[in-house]
């Protein structure tokens, strides 16, 4: 049986997704506007991870299809709902899929941890500072949760069928329309909420 140091060297191995490790520590390391942060870089793999399935499937992955398809499983309930049945019916396993899909925190684990990855420039100027704080702030609540909800285990004051992953986001909500979303989400369609278009 094969360990895997996370979630990323498992789905790298099980994916066959060869070439893909060095390409996303590029994207990490790069310089000026070509780096990326973890959520850029958490949309780019679940995006391979998409168009690799659909074309063990047979599906048409030419352009940016699987791009649009991502893009369209993330937007509101209805779209993705549709989105997903579309592709259940075309022989894609989009439940299977979707557990698989990565999280930034996930991304910041295997960089960091599995290959020990920094950067080397650190300049304020980077374009992706605001989203790596938002990431940085989300993993030290869900690391804190996830020692809280450890403790309530042990006191018998908790209980699953499983083990149990702890997750946490952060919220933006529109003070007019009191719209609330994922921020990682607002900032994947740019925009929160449509009130004042």
């Amino acid at each position: 049986m094969t360990t895997y140091g996370c979630k990323v060297c498992r789905l790298f191995d099980e994916y066959d997704l060869t070439g893909y490790e060095e390409r996303l520590v590029d994207q990490w390391t790069a310089d000026g506007s070509r780096r990326k942060g973890y959520r850029s870089l958490a949309d780019w793999l679940n995006v391979a991870l998409l168009r690799n399935t659909m074309d063990r499937a047979g599906l048409q992955t030419l352009g940016d299809e699987a791009e649009s398809k991502y893009e369209r499983l993330q937007g509101d309930d209805a779209t993705a709902a549709e989105v997903r049945n579309v592709l259940r019916e075309e022989g894609v396993p989009i439940d299977d899929l979707e557990s698989d899909f990565v999280s930034y925190a996930v991304v910041r684990t295997h960089l960091k941890d599995c290959l020990g990855v920094e950067r080397t420039d650190t300049s304020t100027t980077d374009s992706n500072w605001e989203e790596d704080a938002l990431d940085i702030a989300a993993s030290h609540a869900e690391s804190k949760a996830s020692e809280a909800v450890s403790s309530l285990t042990t006191k018998n004051r908790l209980s699953a069928g499983g083990d149990l992953a702890v997750h946490a986001t952060v919220e933006v909500e529109c003070e007019n329309c009191r719209t609330r979303v994922p921020v990682e989400r607002a900032l994947h369609r740019g925009y929160v909420c449509q009130c004042n278009s």
